[in-house]
């Protein structure tokens, strides 16, 4: 199996400060614009950098979204083109593109690892993968829900085509 590696965006300095400049006006308590992000968006777009498969976390159905897509979500709520990319819930999105799933390195880098080891039978490989994202689940601290999103988005990066079981063990780990 090919296992795609996992790696931020690397920002041109632009991109930096319109970064900067984003996380500073989302994070001040005063009323967010999304010019920022709307900027920083474009940039990346432009140098087609952002990974396929965080669009297609953003523009596919995902799992208990009852075939909607998260733009479906926000065009249900009225928000439209450059409304989306405004919307202060879409920097949630927008830090995705960028830096990948939010996981250490080291989670990333072990789930990785017993994809290209690929010891023994699919089916050995997949209860190695689960009980590994139930561990590290545990061990991170993670709400379920973040731990399922955050796993999902790992296991469709990588290419693992079992990813909503992989989904389903994050969110199974008692703490």
């Amino acid at each position: 199996m090919n296992v795609h590696e996992i790696k931020p965006i690397q920002l041109t300095p632009e991109e930096a400060a319109f970064r900067q400049q984003m996380e500073t006006e989302f994070s001040s308590g005063n009323p967010y614009s999304g010019n920022a992000a709307h900027c920083l968006l474009k940039s990346l777009h432009s140098r087609g950098v952002i990974p396929k498969a965080r669009v297609r976390d953003f523009t596919d159905p995902f799992p208990g979204g009852h075939g909607k897509s998260h733009k479906d979500v926000f065009e249900k709520n009225s928000r439209q083109g450059d409304g989306i990319v405004e919307h202060p819930s879409f920097v949630s999105y927008l830090r995705y593109f960028m830096d990948g799933p939010a996981l250490p390195p080291s989670t990333i880098e072990g789930f990785r690892k017993i994809l290209i080891e690929d010891s023994g039978t699919s089916g050995m490989v997949m209860d190695q993968l689960c009980k590994f994202v139930r561990a590290e689940t545990r061990m991170l601290g993670l709400e379920r829900g973040v731990a399922r999103e955050e796993f999902w988005r790992l296991a469709q990066e990588v290419g693992y085509l079992h990813a909503a079981t992989i989904r389903d063990a994050a969110g199974s780990a008692g703490k």
